[in-house]
């Protein structure tokens, strides 16, 4: 499992293997609201109220597609702006049913996917490291 790991992580780099973490998170999220009653959750049902469920599950899913093909493709800028904007929105969307009085602790969710989304931009930042030569990277050159 571990050689399957680093071969992928050699084939993709850092952010790709970000992206594709990404992309498996986006996945679960996305099922998950798409096998979701809308009454099971207060985010679930309010959101349910002008929108259906399975558009927003689409919306993830499109995300997750987009992140993966970002990572094997290697030409990711838009990966990463797709993996931060669903989270921003989702930040958005938790803190305006906060605002509202709709989903009493929909403050707490909002900094769990602001935070989120800011570890997104951060990683997207990130240069490849330089490969040593020995298949592992030397070091990681500073931002200029």
């Amino acid at each position: 499992m571990r050689r399957a790991a680093n071969a992928l992580h050699g084939r993709v780099g850092r952010r790709g293997s970000a992206l594709l973490a990404f992309a498996a998170l986006d996945t679960a999220y996305g099922l998950r609201l798409a096998t979701a009653r809308p009454d099971s959750n207060t985010l679930y049902a309010w959101l349910h109220g002008p929108v259906p469920l399975w558009p927003w599950a689409a919306l993830w899913a499109v995300v997750a597609v987009v992140c993966a093909g970002g990572a094997v493709r290697g030409k990711d800028r838009v990966a990463f702006v797709a993996a931060i904007s669903i989270k921003v929105l989702w930040c958005s969307l938790y803190l305006c049913g906060w605002l509202l009085g709709e989903l009493p602790d929909g403050w707490v969710s909002a900094a769990v996917w602001g935070a989120f989304a800011l570890i997104v931009g951060l990683i997207a930042g990130w240069p490849e490291p330089i490969d040593s030569g020995e298949g592992r990277p030397a070091w990681t050159p500073p931002l200029e």
